[in-house]
């Protein structure tokens, strides 16, 4: 589904270049949860938006279902840390607001609108405006904007990490429901280990910057997973003592310090 080759980002800025992400190789297969996890200024969301079309990798190549991304795509839906709800539009209305920005039918999609906030808990909350939602409620309603259009990939960055932790828990349980139920991929960016791990298929791991593919570690534990106490609490543990000594080891060398040494 997603497939990125030797993904390479460098920013100008006043003080000189800045080099994000390193000779990135992914690939994602379809339906497939996928987190990316690493320190602060790895490069997590400079890949997420390679992914989304928001940037051109300086070097190398992103493509999604065999396509080239040199845009956003209608397909690609991304979810940010705030829910950025528009705070004059009812939830419904914020919910649709992707198929009209695209033109698409309004009374076919206005049904999966009142289908989607019914699959989250909103039942009955359609009408209601952002401020009368919790911060919890408002993510929900982002989440169903971002699948109004039934997109074939979802990106999100961090879009729990404002949440309180018994909110974050619902809705780590509650995302892993709807992929199992509507088959979407999805691209989650995290800064806890334990919700990568609770998340993900497989939890890819950056180096500190420029970011490089430290590690790709598969999570074998049978879904539903929580972030509390189960039956499974002892492989959490144990995935998380690996994924932190992945995130603690020292960094590799980059190709052109490599180029330098010799």
């Amino acid at each position: 589904m997603i497939q990125v080759e030797k993904a390479t980002q460098v920013f100008e800025s006043r003080s000189g270049l800045v080099h994000a992400l390193d000779d990135i190789n992914l690939h994602i297969r379809e339906n497939e949860f996928v987190t990316l996890i690493g320190r602060s200024g790895c490069g997590k969301s400079t890949l997420l938006r390679l992914l989304a079309g928001l940037l051109t990798p300086t070097e190398g190549r992103v493509q999604v279902a065999g396509e080239l991304v040199t845009a956003p795509r209608s397909d690609v839906s991304v979810m940010f840390q705030r829910p950025a709800l528009l705070p004059w539009r009812s939830v419904v209305s914020n919910v649709m607001l992707p198929v009209e920005i695209r033109g698409g039918d309004k009374k076919q999609y206005r049904d999966r609108a009142h289908e989607l906030l019914d699959l989250v808990g909103l039942t009955g909350f359609a009408a209601r405006y952002p401020h009368e939602l919790s911060g919890g409620m408002q993510q929900r309603v982002s989440l169903c904007r971002s699948l109004i259009t039934r997109p074939k990939v979802m990106l999100m960055d961090e879009p729990f990490s404002a949440l309180d932790s018994l909110t974050r828990t619902e809705m780590s349980e509650e995302l892993q429901r709807i992929q199992m139920e509507l088959a979407t991929t999805i691209v989650f960016v995290t800064h806890s280990i334990e919700e990568a791990i609770v998340l993900a298929d497989r939890v890819v791991v950056l180096s500190p910057r420029p970011g490089q593919l430290r590690e790709i570690v598969e999570i074998k534990i049978p879904r539903p997973r929580t972030l509390g106490q189960d039956a499974h609490a002892a492989d959490v543990a144990r995935f998380s003592s690996q994924l932190h000594a992945l995130l603690a080891a020292p960094p590799r060398e980059t190709n052109e310090q490599r180029t330098v040494h010799k």
